[in-house]
């Protein structure tokens, strides 16, 4: 079941798995993320890595430092630890799924919002 992010109209994200990691201090989460055309990008880190594959259609992923890159269906990408990044559906598909696998520090706020 997929559940609507609150305030982010467009935005869906069923978590699939919430493990311990075998790093200390570290947990593991797994979320099947689905943007439709109504969402926009949000400015936000994680406390770890981000490590994605495009499902379906194509996601545009705005990272702090870098032009912003495209990554379609069959495509991964790996966004590192507590860098800014939004992710908008990618030019032209207007929809998307990524599974987004997040190895991050436990006891940490697991999405924090980039001010600006």
């Amino acid at each position: 079941m997929s559940t609507t992010i609150p305030h982010w109209p467009g935005l869906f994200s069923t978590e699939i798995q919430r493990a311990e990691f075998s790093v200390p201090g570290r947990e593991v989460i797994v979320n099947r993320v689905e943007v439709g055309p109504e969402a926009r990008p949000i400015r936000h880190k994680h406390p770890g890595e981000e490590i994605v594959y495009v499902l379906d259609g194509a996601f545009e992923y705005m990272i702090d430092g870098q032009k912003p890159i495209i990554v379609q269906a069959g495509e991964g990408l790996t966004v590192p630890a507590e860098t800014v990044h939004a992710t908008n559906a990618g030019p032209g598909t207007g929809y998307a799924v990524v599974i987004a696998t997040h190895v991050v520090e436990k006891d940490k706020p697991f999405l924090v919002l980039a001010d600006g």
